[in-house]
Parts: C-alpha cells; sequence; structure tokens
C-alpha cells in the first residue's frame, strides 16, 4: 500500500502542551485508497503485538515515574474523566512501558519510513503541540515541520461539506476501542479515506443552505 498519509494520536493526564503522556499512537495509510487502507487496518487489529505490521502500524504505552520527575503535568480534570472511561480504555494502557524518549525517537524513526507522508492529528493545536513540546523538552527533532501539522477534522468536513469533523453514522471497519491512542488514530484513517472516496464519488447531497 502507497502511504500518503500518517494520522496520529496521543493519550495524556492533562490538556497543557506539558502533558504527561500516557501512550502515543499512529497509523500510515493511502487516503486515496479505502479497501486497502480497511484492509490494514483489519491485519492490525488481529495482530495486537504488532510484528507483521510495524510498516503501517506504531503504538507505544509510556512510563509515567520519569515524566513526573521531568516536569511533565498532570490535571485533576482529566484524572477524574479517565476515571470514567471504560475497561477498554484502561485495559489499552497496561503492558509493556517505554521511557517517553524512547517512545519519541521510535516514533520519529517510524515516520522516517514514510518521507512524502503528511501529518494529521484530530486538532493539531492538542495532540501534535503536546508532542511538539515534549520533543523540544528531550532535545530530539520534531518529525515534521513546524508548519506541518494537518487538521483531520478540517479534512473530513472539506471533504464531506460537514461540520463536525466525523463522518455522520460511520460505521468502523473494525471493533474501536475508545482512547485507545491507536484505535483512534485508525478510526480517524479510515474516516479520511472514506471522506476522500466520497468526494471523489461526488456521492455526497449537497447541504440544504446550498440548494
Amino acid at each position: 500500500m502507497t502511504v500518503n498519509v500518517i494520522t496520529i494520536d496521543t493519550e495524556t493526564m492533562d490538556t497543557a502542551h506539558t502533558a504527561l503522556i500516557l501512550s502515543i499512537g499512529a497509523f500510515a495509510f493511502d487516503v486515496t485508497d479505502l479497501n486497502a487502507t480497511q484492509q490494514a487496518i483489519m491485519d492490525v487489529t488481529k495482530d495486537p503485538e504488532l510484528q507483521d505490521h510495524l510498516q503501517f502500524a506504531f503504538y507505544r504505552r509510556t512510563d509515567s515515574f520519569d515524566q513526573l520527575i521531568s516536569g511533565r503535568t498532570v490535571s485533576v480534570p482529566t484524572q477524574e474523566w479517565w476515571k470514567k472511561q471504560g475497561e477498554e480504555a484502561h485495559e489499552a494502557l497496561t503492558g509493556e512501558r517505554v521511557s517517553l524518549g524512547e517512545a519519541l525517537s521510535n516514533l520519529k524513526q517510524w515516520i522516517a519510513q514514510h518521507p512524502d507522508a503528511r501529518i494529521f492529528f484530530r486538532g493539531p493545536d492538542f495532540d501534535g503541540s503536546i508532542l511538539e513540546n515534549a520533543y523540544r523538552a528531550h532535545g530530539i527533532e520534531c518529525p515534521w515541520k513546524y508548519n506541518g501539522k494537518r487538521d483531520i477534522r478540517t479534512y473530513i468536513d472539506a471533504m464531506v461539506r460537514g461540520g463536525k469533523g466525523y463522518i455522520k453514522d460511520h460505521q468502523p471497519c473494525f471493533p474501536v476501542v475508545k482512547h485507545h491512542s491507536l484505535h483512534d488514530a485508525m478510526n480517524d484513517a479510515e474516516q479520511m479515506a472514506t471522506a476522500y472516496m466520497m468526494n471523489d464519488g461526488k456521492t455526497i447531497p449537497a447541504p440544504k443552505h446550498f440548494k
């Protein structure tokens, strides 16, 4: 599969740019090929360890202790929010962890495999800015340029003439675990590819105010 887009998601313990990062997930895909994107997503979900699908999927859980010592932040509202999330979301954060510095280096190396891919976040001023802050704090060059972040919500809205940043009534091709950073990145990827197909095929009706 050709790779021209990468979606990235994080799970954090704060909404500030200095937030402690719990996990980083990313997915590389061809936004112009919905079938190939869905097939890659389904293959990844059958391979929890990602051993055979590292080209397209990236997932790291990060250790909290070093981040707390170095001053990354945790907010009470975010702690309370996490307490209300489902068991699956908590289970997604259980398992082997690496230091944040190692995770950031791994992500940079993984992105380098796809030099022609554009980087998308669901709100570049959140996930993207948090990761940029973390890269600066660790003295690691960020793997995208200062003006290289793009917004998933804007892309989808532009393609389907929407205003929510999501495709209405979208049914994912896989069982999504909410607030699992890789699952969220794959869900965004599928919606972007779906939006491209809808726009390219001119299958979407004009909004009422255009009629």
